[in-house]
């Protein structure tokens, strides 16, 4: 069953004290009008009832699919692995289970997109990151977000949605299905078995599976600076214990403007026609721009 959990939530526009259903688990096969919210990008949608306020209100929320065999684990502005590591050992039923941790809610609907396509995040990730390489060789700006799109494998064609700095509208780009398949062969030769620990599959994950491909060396932290003398600062106050997987936040819920979450993209209707799948995953010569 999905966890559903009730919490005030302080407007930011009036003050007023919001009495709020937040879904902490979210089960989507006994729920699929969730899984349907949380892909339309509604779920998260909050309206103060007394002066109108509107906002996206992220809290922790762990979605489950257990007919698809994955989970993702939003934790806002904090996805970090250690906060759900050991929940594949204390239950047993989720080894094999595909797990990740996101903290945007564009990553979140990705993540469910891409596994119900049947397709592998992390090789996946490598393409966008290739592409998004490409992009910004040919001068079209830095790509600040990459978001996976749709896959015709009947057509060989699979597509991503890029960000650029600076443009209001996203550039979309149509890479070969052979390409993905080449990065799913990197992903098998590189990586263990998928289904053990929550990991953050992201595009730092996928520079250095891109590293470790070339053989590349990993890379060195700098040395530390000299330290100039300054005035003691005050301790910072002791974090509180960290949320596991289905409990509530422990902390008040806070309302963002609306807006802030950039939403996966949906594909459009007329893509352009899918290049040649690079041999290997260096950067291809050509991108194809709708």
């Amino acid at each position: 069953m999905s966890t559903e959990i009730n919490k005030d939530v302080a407007c930011p526009g009036c003050g007023a004290k919001v009495p709020t259903r937040m879904w902490s688990g979210i089960n989507a096969e006994v729920n699929p009008n969730l899984r349907a919210q949380v892909l339309d990008e509604t779920l998260f949608d909050w309206k103060c009832p007394h002066c109108g306020y509107e906002a996206k209100l992220a809290y922790p929320c762990l979605y489950h699919d257990k007919g698809g065999r994955f989970m993702v684990y939003f934790l806002p502005k904090s996805p970090d692995p250690a906060k759900a590591a050991g929940i594949a050992g204390e239950f047993p039923q989720l080894r094999g289970v595909r797990k990740r941790i996101t903290g945007s809610l564009a990553s979140l609907k990705e993540k469910i997109l891409i596994f119900e396509d049947g397709l592998d995040d992390r090789a996946a990730e490598l393409v966008k990151l290739l592409l998004a390489m490409v992009l910004e060789h040919a001068g079209g700006g830095q790509v600040r977000e990459g978001l996976y799109c749709s896959v015709d494998e009947a057509a060989g064609r699979i597509g991503f949605s890029f960000r650029l700095e600076g443009e209001a509208e996203p550039v979309r780009r149509v890479t070969s299905f052979a390409a993905y398949r080449r990065a799913a062969e990197i992903v098998d030769s590189l990586l263990p078995p998928d289904g053990g620990d929550f990991l953050l599959v992201d595009r730092d994950f996928a520079r250095d599976l891109l590293r470790r491909y070339r053989g590349e060396p990993a890379p060195q932290p700098e040395p530390p600076k000299a330290e100039e003398e300054a005035a003691p600062e005050a301790a910072p106050p002791a974090p509180g214990p960290e949320p596991t997987p289905g409990e509530p936040p422990r902390e008040e819920p806070q309302a963002q403007p609306a807006g802030q979450e950039a939403p996966a993209e949906a594909p459009s209707e007329e893509e352009p026609p899918a290049e040649e799948p690079p041999e290997e995953p260096e950067a291809p010569e050509r991108d194809t721009t709708e």
